[in-house]
């Protein structure tokens, strides 16, 4: 199992995730979010939730489902059609 921990530069591995990813999460659609998945081909995001990252207003930690109950996780960048996963959720997360 792949944590998104294993992600984060050696550096800045004492943030955890949530402190990286601060609250709340994000449930409003939001278009280049779609976009760089959509571009990505990245399948099963029929719903998702995101948290902008504390450090870069362009960089979202994007959690997808296809039915609210089996989540998986996503980096991406929309601005510039970046996207990498799927991680397993952080259960730190809540």
């Amino acid at each position: 199992m792949i944590a998104l921990a294993a992600l984060i530069p050696m550096a800045a591995s004492a943030e955890s995730v949530k402190e990286m990813y601060p609250a709340p999460w994000v449930y409003e659609f939001n278009n280049a979010v779609t976009g760089a998945l959509v571009q990505a081909k990245v399948k099963g995001c029929g719903i998702y939730r995101y948290r902008v990252s504390r450090s870069s207003d362009s960089e979202y930690l994007v959690y997808c489902s296809r039915d609210n109950q089996i989540w998986k996780a996503y980096m991406v960048w929309p601005n510039i059609n970046k996207v990498m996963g799927p991680y397993e959720p952080d259960p730190s997360l809540p």
